[in-house]
């Protein structure tokens, strides 16, 4: 692992294999330890893994957070790489993030990917009281009951949970309210970067209809729906995603 320092907080990173940078961005209580099975990508990409602040071996921040204060992070750590261009990743929040930086700083981008994401992030009241009152017991609902299919490896979902349980409780929460208070449905049709969108079949957190939703608004946007895979997508169902990911790579403008 590496760090950075962005405005005085130290922001820890992996960077693995050459290329065009595709920068990934975890969800709410991740790290980046999320996307471990991506790492195949690396044989022809920069595959840039973060932790957003407050997150894995990143330093906190302090006040409020919002989706713009992560994106504004992101945006200055990228140019703190010397990162001209690149392809940013995100699931959920991490996807909220790249919508924003789509909006607020084209220029940095040459593709995008949204998985398991939406123009509004609504939360239910039940898993953001659940957060403020029983961390562990917000994580089973959230994780253990609506994050992943039906048929998902017990490994992968206990794996899961233990990392989102070395997240802080106050991070966590601030991560969720983030996403409810997300909403950029209004400007979606701003948006001009070719965007792959990819949602599992059995999604409870952010429904296929969102992701259709997105792909009906960003205009250079192609939708890619996985069969038997729920909100962690990445995790459950790997080698589609990455190789969904790869085609739209190889699609790019070079």
């Amino acid at each position: 692992m590496s760090s950075l320092i962005i405005r005085g907080k130290k922001i820890f990173y992996k960077s693995i294999g050459r290329g065009l940078p595709i920068v990934f961005i975890h969800g709410s209580m991740g790290s980046h330890v999320s996307w471990e099975f991506q790492k195949p990508l690396a044989d022809g990409y920069r595959l840039v893994l973060l932790d957003l602040p407050g997150h894995g071996g990143s330093d906190p921040l302090d006040g409020e957070i919002s989706v713009k204060l992560y994106t504004d992070y992101v945006a200055e750590f990228v140019q703190g790489l010397g990162i001209e261009k690149m392809v940013v990743v995100g699931h959920s929040l991490g996807g909220a993030i790249c919508i924003q930086l789509a909006l607020d700083y084209t220029e940095l981008l040459s593709g995008m990917v949204l998985v398991g994401s939406g123009a509004k992030l609504g939360v239910l009241p039940t898993i953001l009281e659940a957060l403020k009152t029983n961390f562990k017991e917000s994580i089973e609902l959230a994780i253990g009951s609506m994050a992943f299919a039906e048929k998902a490896s017990p490994t992968l979902v206990e794996m899961t949970k233990n990392e989102c349980l070395k997240c802080r409780q106050e991070v966590g929460f601030a991560d969720f309210n983030s996403c409810n208070n997300f909403d950029a449905r209004e400007r979606l049709s701003e948006i001009s970067v070719p965007t792959l969108i990819i949602v599992g079949t059995e999604d409870k957190l952010t429904p296929v209809k969102w992701s259709q939703y997105l792909n009906d608004k960003i205009s250079d946007s192609f939708l890619k729906i996985i069969e038997n895979a729920g909100h962690m997508v990445m995790i459950e169902q790997p080698e589609e995603l990455n190789q969904a990911l790869l085609d739209f790579l190889r699609s790019l403008p070079h």
